[in-house]
């Protein structure tokens, strides 16, 4: 496996390395990010490298939710720190909506560590053990601690770390793998390092396994079967089950006395349960995991919102959809809740999966697809399946690698049950469609701010902001203030729009000297209400620059233009566009502007309210307001480079729109 120079790493604390000063190998040695915001900084940048990171992101992630009136100069302080530390002048440019870290393939210790598991997992297939270690020990070697660590909440990435530290645990076990095939004088050093791994993890069944037989091959048996019977009462107790595979046929080795190597595994690598590399793959698994599943009845729905106000057709229509006969095909029902930032999916979604609960006896699931998280990119599909069978009780080390394999595995575990599945934040049809089961038993609901067109035989529920009786109930609730009516200004303030209401909900709660009415009229006199509707980790603005900022910096040429067609609208302050207005003001043909318009209306920050008339939800015109007036200066650092932004195009007119 080829390896370039390290120049980025994530795998610890965010570093840099010298890659002017490499060794033969290629290790470079580190230059200290010093301080905890410049090491934010470039952790953020690289966990969208090459992409968009826009400077309201990166404020949110340097000062959290309520940053100060100086975070944006000291921002560009940072940014041109970090410059003068990369020395390299393309490596950090600026664009119209903030900034784009380049990052070569290789230079990241995460794309490395990412080349060195894939592998030693083709390596652990083949049965070639020592080609497993060396694999494994690259790897590993590169593990300075928890990813991302020390860093604040607000910087995100969750999902990558879960995923580094879970492949982390599979390179340990394949590496012990593969010293207990190869044997010899090393066995004896493995007792200390699998003795603790498996007191860290006391329900890992492959580090118990590992011990159990590094154990006996060095003449302790009586100390590996007191491992096996731990093992067997922890599972018996905990989770009502026995003993994988792996686990027995160790014991079975430990009482004959036997010191057999492992054998090579079939292609499901890493399994403790397989059958031999002549059975399909997964082929051994339903069963064993269906057993479990039936023994741990999952019931992971998030609380119901407190003060849930409004929906009632919606939520009727959407209790016969979802509690009635089987969906189309005889498959799972489906329903999609699809709107614009803020508009109450997801606290609708949660409600309605609540109301149902009793309906679905198997359980209920629920994954964060992270479509429009700040910071975070939307998880995978391979990875949102393994997220959902690991929660069904399937052992990591008996996942599928293949996506298709995976999805298929999915559907044999839920065919038989009745289960409720919540797929929160969806970022595309082709991310939900190998999550859906075919069980006509079960039931989905899908939140997205797209409603999800391509997605076949789903019930589509596109929400619209509350009524205004609605908004004041809300408002009444949630402040604890009574003699808000439908007629108070600040239901029109808020646009009517949830997370707006529950924003200044938050404010009149939190002080009981701020009135009604000394809210509304700031509001009124904001040349932008968005400042006023954030507070604490509430933000109608961070929910729609989300959007915003993935259509920036997308490699599609109608995402670019939809981003800058809403610059457009905000520029000239339009009430409603047109595909011809928007032609003339862009200087482009009308087939590409009604493009741009329909993606905007697809992520749902314009709603076509007739044919090929567009119209901004009213705090969208505010955002685009915003945003047309921070383009046209995204900020300079004082170091020169204030020009980059002109280079955002990509030479294709996009930059026109």
């Amino acid at each position: 496996m080829t390896r370039r120079v390290l120049r980025f790493g994530l795998l610890g604390t965010p570093v840099l390395y010298d890659g002017e000063r490499a060794g033969e190998e290629g290790d470079a040695p580190i230059l200290t990010v010093t301080g905890p915001k410049l090491r934010t900084l470039l952790a953020v940048l690289l966990l969208d490298a090459g992409r968009v990171v826009s400077v309201e992101a990166l404020k949110e992630a340097l000062w959290g939710a309520t940053p100060p009136l100086s975070a944006l100069p000291s921002l560009h302080n940072h940014v041109a720190r970090l410059r003068r530390l990369l020395d390299e002048p393309d490596r950090l440019v600026t664009v119209p909506t903030g900034y784009v870290l380049r990052v070569d393939e290789g230079e990241l210790d995460v794309q490395v560590f990412d080349a060195h598991t894939a592998a030693a997992r083709a390596a652990y297939v083949q049965g070639d053990w020592e080609r497993v270690r060396r694999a494994c020990e690259g790897a590993l070697a590169l593990w300075r601690g928890s990813p991302l660590a020390g860093l604040p909440q607000e910087v995100g990435g969750y999902a990558l770390a879960r995923r580094l530290e879970e492949a982390r645990l599979l390179l340990l076990e394949w590496r012990h793998d593969a010293a207990l095939a190869l044997g010899g004088d090393r066995l004896a050093d493995l007792v200390p390092e699998l003795a603790a791994l498996a007191a860290e993890h006391p329900l890992r069944e492959a580090y118990h396994r590992q011990l159990m037989l590094a154990l006996h091959r060095t003449g302790r048996q009586v100390e590996a079967l007191v491992v096996h019977r731990d093992l067997r009462a922890r599972l018996a107790d905990e989770l009502g089950v026995e003993p994988g595979r792996g686990v027995r046929e160790a014991h079975v080795e430990v009482l004959r006395g036997s010191g057999a190597r492992p054998q090579r595994p079939n292609r499901s690598a890493g399994s403790d349960r397989s059958e031999g590399a002549d059975r399909p793959e997964g082929a051994d698994r339903p069963d064993r995991s269906g057993e479990r599943m039936g023994r741990v009845r999952p019931a992971q729905l998030p609380p119901s919102p407190a003060w849930f106000t409004g929906r009632t057709g919606v939520r009727e229509d959407m209790r016969r959809v979802l509690a009635g006969a089987p969906g189309t095909g005889g498959g799972a029902a489906v329903v999609v809740l699809s709107g614009t930032a803020g508009v109450g999916k997801s606290a609708l979604a949660l409600h309605a999966a609540h109301s149902l609960a009793e309906r679905f006896s198997s359980g209920q699931l629920y994954v964060a697809l992270q479509g429009a998280v700040p910071g975070t990119a939307p998880l995978t599909a391979a990875q949102a399946l393994t997220v959902l069978l690991r929660d069904l009780g399937v052992s990591p080390c008996d996942i599928p690698e293949h996506p298709e394999a995976a999805s298929a595995l999915l559907r044999s575990l839920l065919a038989p049950t009745r289960t409720l599945l919540v797929f929160d934040d969806a970022a595309s049809a082709a991310q939900v469609r190998p999550l859906l089961p075919a069980g006509g038993g079960c039931a989905v609901i899908v939140t997205s701010r797209s409603p999800l067109t391509a997605l076949d035989g789903v019930a589509r529920f596109p929400l619209g902001p509350l009524t205004g009786e609605e908004s004041a109930e809300l408002l009444r609730a949630a402040s604890g203030r009574d003699g808000l009516s439908a007629g108070h200004p600040l239901v029109a303030l808020t646009g009517r729009l949830p997370l707006a209401l529950r924003v200044v909900a938050a404010r009149l709660a939190a002080r009981a000297a701020l009135t009604p009415d000394v809210l509304a009229a700031q509001l009124a006199a904001a040349d932008s209400r968005l400042s006023h509707l954030e507070y604490d980790d509430l933000s109608v603005r961070r929910s729609l620059a989300v959007t915003h900022d993935a259509l920036a910096a997308s490699e599609r040429r109608v995402d670019r233009d939809a981003a800058l067609a809403l610059c457009h609208l905000g520029a000239h302050d339009l009430p409603y566009c047109t595909a011809p207005v928007l032609a003339r003001l862009a200087g482009i043909d009308e087939t590409r502007a009604e493009a741009a318009l329909d993606r905007l209306v697809d992520v749902a920050l314009l709603e076509e309210t007739a044919y090929g008339h567009y119209v901004p939800y009213e705090l969208v015109r505010d955002f685009a307001r915003e945003r047309a007036a921070g383009a046209a200066t995204p900020g300079a650092e004082g170091d020169g480079r204030e020009g980059d932004g002109d280079r955002a195009g990509n030479g294709d007119g996009a930059g026109q729109v």
